[in-house]
């Protein structure tokens, strides 16, 4: 289901700023609908969010 800026930035816990900054900078995928409207699908941003987190090495325990 396609959200609002707003909406996808509640449901994330972020500002709509930085929803803004993630599209601007074509970090996060979107869908233009008319000239203004914007929409984002929650699950796509998620699901990248995994793939982002499962990429990422894990740090060394780096004790002492």
């Amino acid at each position: 289901m396609l959200s609002s800026i707003l909406e996808t930035a509640k449901a994330l816990k972020v500002s709509t700023r930085h929803v803004r900054r993630m599209i601007s900078e074509k970090r996060w995928p979107f869908y233009r609908l008319g000239k203004r409207t914007i929409r984002l699908d929650l699950e796509e941003i998620k699901n990248l969010g995994r793939l982002i987190a499962e990429s990422k090495p894990q740090a060394e325990n780096k004790d002492g």
